[in-house]
């Protein structure tokens, strides 16, 4: 089973927002099908796979007043939504 966290977030210089998400645990077959089909950054570092999206301003999930003081809440809700999303993605695979 993979599992995705959030390996950092913030702010380009030019005013867009990112987040970056790392996901572990994938096979051989499931990298390789992600990195050939998902849009965004992608990097493979030590098996892991770190999927850069970017956002801007208002669909940033952690720029509502609400995230900075429940910065935890947020950043897990993320995880679990791309888990949800990565999953269901490789579901096409087979």
């Amino acid at each position: 089973m993979f599992s995705v966290k959030v390996d950092d977030y913030g702010e380009t210089e030019d005013d867009m927002h990112f987040v970056t998400y790392m996901i572990s645990g994938l096979s051989e077959a499931e990298l390789d099908y992600l990195i050939a089909n998902l849009e965004g950054e992608l990097a493979l570092e030590d098996g892991n796979l770190f999927l850069n999206i970017f956002y801007s301003k208002q669909f940033f999930p952690f720029g509502s007043d609400d995230a900075h003081f429940k910065l935890d809440d947020f950043i897990k809700r993320e995880e679990i939504e791309m888990t949800y999303f990565i999953a269901s993605f490789l579901e096409d695979m087979k």
